[in-house]
Formats: structure tokens, sequence, C-alpha cells
């Protein structure tokens, strides 16, 4: 069963990808290009129903920007079900973002140190 980055949601990743908010960007802006550590992230990837803002398959983590219309029931189902099948992903607020880039750098740097060791 394909349950990543599904054929039929393409056209729909698509124009998500162009339209990125400014807290989202500051992060692509950061990891794009094997920037931070070698490592290639992809935007908008599908897993099931799910949609990681950044992820990265070589470690299996992925990056997520909140969304205001996701309910907490939302967030931790999709948390569980990232876990279940092996993706560590870290979820930042956009006001986390705003108002203390560096420490939301930090913790990215400090996430991914863990899984690579």
């Amino acid at each position: 069963m394909e349950i990543f980055n599904l054929k039929k949601s393409k056209p729909l990743k698509a124009r998500i990808k162009k339209q990125l908010t400014a807290e989202e960007k500051q992060i692509w802006n950061y990891i794009k290009d094997r920037k931070l550590y070698n490592l290639k992230f992809q935007k908008q990837y599908e897993m099931e129903r799910y949609t990681a803002n950044f992820y990265c398959p070589e470690i299996e983590f992925a990056i997520d920007i909140d969304n205001e219309k996701h309910t907490k029931k939302y967030e931790k189902t999709r948390e569980e079900y990232l876990h279940s099948i092996g993706v560590t992903s870290l979820r930042f607020t956009s006001g986390e973002i705003k108002s203390n880039l560096e420490d939301v750098l930090k913790k990215i740097e400090d996430a991914i140190n863990g899984l690579k060791s």
C-alpha cells in the first residue's frame, strides 16, 4: 500500500509548496539545498492522510509549523501516527518562530543530532 506522497494529491501539494508562510520560509531557507548537515528536506511531504511541512526521509524526521485550524486532538492523532511509522517530528507555532527563531533552529539541530548518533 502506497502511503507516502500519493500521486493524486500532487497538484494540490505543488500549489501549497509555492505559498509558504513567512515562518515556513524562514525554516525552509535554513534547511533547503542540504544546508543543514547535508540532509535533503522535502516540502509538503505526505504520509497517509497527514502532511509534514518539511521532511527528511534519510533520518525520518519531520518539521511542522502549527496550523491554527488544527485541533489538539488532530495534532495528537497525527503525532501518534507519525511515531507509529517511525517518524520523529518537531512542531512549532508561528509565534515561536517569529519571536525566537534562533531557539527554534537550535531545537531542530539538537533533534537531528540525536537522530544521527
